[in-house]
């Protein structure tokens, strides 16, 4: 167990990535800098780089922050989905594809339950050369490991004969790679950018939620699940606990 010096300075590094999170959402991402925290924490400027070496590594520990947040939010939930399945006679085929829906409704509900958290990745996915190599690197694992929740329920879905198997792929430099994930990585792209379209001034006759449930429709079709299979899937998805979490802000 850590000693008390070591959970006070966990404490404070905690407190100082929750008073960065409150500078982003109030000026966005270019309004926090080291000072700008330093001011709103009252600390001097120079004694933040004991906590964060750089703005890069500050940004790094603000993002890895959100998606542990997210992550923990998603176990939370499937965990209750495979409860609730579990009291059903659901074939397999059809909880598998149950699940894809309920993590499709989780993601697409993240900007109404988890707002903060999910605008932030968001802002960050799209400003370009916010942090390091070395930092960017250090945020790889934990979005992988996040990623991994959606990949586990694709592979689940292959195995039940809910979706039919990836055909072979490879990564840039010709390495194989998981099907699964290459499935998850464009699933999560799809939903990311039906949720951006709320953010267009001009509006539309739909929202974003809207949107992704439509392209997690098509995407479960189009990876060859039977229709009829998916109907009833859907029905058992509707039935299933809906996504919980605190207000926007």
């Amino acid at each position: 167990m850590p000693d008390r010096r070591t959970r006070k300075r966990a404490a404070r590094r905690d407190a100082l990535i929750e008073l960065a999170a409150d500078i982003v959402e109030r000026d966005g991402i270019d309004g926090l800098t080291m000072a700008a925290l330093a001011e709103a924490a009252d600390y001097a400027p120079a004694s933040l780089y004991t906590y964060f070496a750089s703005r890069s590594a500050l940004l790094a520990a603000l993002q890895q922050d959100a998606l542990v947040v997210l992550a923990d939010v998603a176990d939370v939930h499937l965990v209750a989905v495979d409860s609730a399945l579990a009291e059903c006679d659901a074939s397999p085929p059809v909880a598998a594809l149950a699940r894809l829906l309920a993590f499709s409704e989780l993601f697409l509900g993240a900007p109404e339950h988890h707002a903060r958290e999910f605008r932030l990745q968001q802002r960050m996915l799209v400003t370009p050369g916010l942090a390091d190599t070395d930092d960017v690197l250090s945020i790889v694992p934990v979005a992988m490991a996040v990623l991994d929740r959606p990949r586990r329920l694709l592979a689940t879905a292959v195995e039940s004969g809910a979706l039919a198997p990836h055909e072979p792929a490879s990564d840039p430099i010709d390495r194989p790679l998981d099907g699964a994930l290459v499935r998850t990585l464009a699933w999560v792209s799809a939903l990311n950018g039906a949720l951006l379209v709320d953010g267009i001034v001009a509006g539309l006759p739909t929202t974003g939620a809207v949107l992704g449930a439509e392209i997690t429709r098509s995407f479960l079709l189009g990876w060859g699940a039977d229709p009829t299979v998916l109907a009833e899937a859907s029905a058992v998805a509707a039935d299933l606990p809906t996504p919980a979490g605190p207000a926007p802000t």
